[in-house]
């Protein structure tokens, strides 16, 4: 192994590290509100996670901690199953890429709804600056927030046919990467604008959870954790994709399958597998 090769796998482990911190700690913050008011004795702590923000119906917060709980297995859920379609791109549960091809309609679904997120992080980080995000979060008695999500679905077809129209050229390792990056980059860059804009517009407020800073924060945080999932399995598969690119190999027993396929064989030498499948040729 080069010298390259062992920096390039001690960055894909720091970055595997990161993301299980990162989510480790996504998940404190998530449950804030059952261990908060026990841990810092106050119970303005348990209005932390998810509520405030668009995504916590007002509905469940009659219901207390059960509807927060309901709600954070949803969202959660969702999350999970938003990774899971960005990851499949056929038929089935199997997880697998293939190099060219279409716009994966579910890929670019999944992506979007998360653009989305980012889009409305954004535009309640901006309409905080002038106070107006608590006042149309509150209007018509409560109704503000569908317009909201109305916001929301724009938001998700605009940039679901910018990402098909985006992703016609090139393989796809190449464009879920880029996709992934794009997320984790605006999801940051909103946390870093969120964070000093919350400190200087202070509101005299109930709750901090009502700012649209912190909906900048929740919904930023969110499309965060999101995006480390895919991103740390694409860390590792382009890798596995371009060394085969390189370096041939049979899936099967290892094999070194250069010379085998630039003479125009179908099996491999070593343990008799078809290149059509154990090869970068059946990919």
């Amino acid at each position: 192994m080069t010298r390259w090769q062992t920096r390039s796998n001690r960055l894909r482990q720091l970055i595997l590290i990161f993301g299980v911190l990162y989510t480790l700690a996504a998940l404190g913050w998530l449950t804030a509100p059952y261990w908060g008011e026990a841990v810092f004795g106050d119970d303005s702590i348990g209005f932390a996670g998810l509520m405030g923000s668009p995504l916590t119906p007002g509905a469940l917060w009659e219901l207390e901690q059960l509807g927060y709980g309901i709600n954070l297995v949803l969202v959660l859920g969702l999350l999970l199953l938003a990774q899971w379609v960005f990851l499949c791109p056929g038929k089935g549960f199997t997880v697998r890429l293939a190099e060219q091809g279409r716009p994966l309609k579910s890929a670019v679904i999944a992506a979007a709804v998360m653009a989305a997120l980012l889009t409305t992080g954004g535009i309640a980080l901006l309409m905080e600056l002038p106070n107006w995000w608590q006042p149309t979060m509150e209007a018509h008695d409560g109704w503000g927030i569908f317009y909201i999500w109305a916001g929301m679905l724009i938001a998700w077809g605009f940039w679901a046919w910018i990402f098909f129209i985006y992703w016609r050229q090139g393989d796809r390792y190449t464009q879920f990467g880029k996709m992934i990056r794009g997320l984790i980059v605006g999801s940051v860059l909103e946390v870093f604008i969120a964070v000093p804009v919350h400190v200087w517009a202070a509101r005299e407020r109930e709750c901090y959870c009502c700012r649209g800073t912190y909906t900048t924060l929740v919904l930023a945080g969110t499309v965060l954790l999101w995006a480390f999932g895919p991103g740390i399995i694409l860390l590792y598969w382009r890798e596995k994709y371009r060394h085969q690119r390189v370096l041939p190999t049979c899936i099967e027993c290892g094999y070194d399958l250069r010379g085998t396929i630039s003479a125009g064989r179908s099996k491999c030498p070593e343990c008799g597998a078809k290149i059509g499948k154990a090869g970068i040729a059946g990919n």
